[in-house]
């Protein structure tokens, strides 16, 4: 149980350190201005429905109609002219890069364990 302990003990601190992270922080901002903006939250919501719907006909091997290809596009667009979800958008991928740095630094020492005894 020590060992556990320790273990829950490291995590929480790391939790910690992420959330004082300022890309973390940056991020958890970047959604509540999203969220507080109706015009930007409209729009991902738009564009969400939008591209699960075409994801669905083609996971369902149906024809996707040109028209909901543009729509999409069109809604790629606006998204990119608003301020509020390019901040997002660029507060996501700082924080997907941290992310990954953690998960791959917490990964390094257990890739040993993976790996298959050598043989003599």
């Amino acid at each position: 149980m020590q060992d556990s302990e320790n273990v829950l003990i490291k995590a929480k601190l790391l939790g910690e350190a992420l959330a004082a992270h300022p890309r973390v922080k940056d991020y958890y901002a970047a959604q509540r201005a999203v969220r507080a903006d109706e015009t930007a939250r409209k729009l991902l919501q738009d564009y969400q429905k939008q591209a699960a719907y075409i994801h669905q006909l083609e996971a369902e091997q149906k024809p996707v109609e040109v028209a909901d290809k543009q729509k999409l596009r069109e809604y790629e667009t606006q998204m990119a002219g608003n301020e509020t979800l390019k901040n997002l958008m660029r507060a996501q991928a700082d924080y997907v890069q941290l992310m990954t740095q953690v998960n791959q630094t917490m990964e390094a020492p257990l890739a040993d364990l993976a790996l298959p005894e050598k043989s003599e």
